[in-house]
């Protein structure tokens, strides 16, 4: 899944952030921050097996 923002340090932080903490919860969870200087691009993979707990984390069908 790939999730767009527009580009800002701030929020860059928060992401970075949000993937730390989920890092350290799902460790199968592998995040991708994604700098360009209109866009943040955040890239979050995880195995089909975790699907449903990728789509409850970011509203999207599994």
């Amino acid at each position: 899944m790939r999730l767009s923002f527009p580009a800002g340090a701030d929020l860059a932080g928060e992401l970075a952030a949000l993937a730390a903490a989920e890092q350290g919860c799902c460790a199968f969870f592998d995040f991708t921050l994604h700098l360009a200087p209109t866009t943040l691009q955040l890239e979050v993979r995880a195995p089909k097996s975790a699907a449903g707990m990728l789509a409850d984390l970011f509203g999207a069908p599994a």
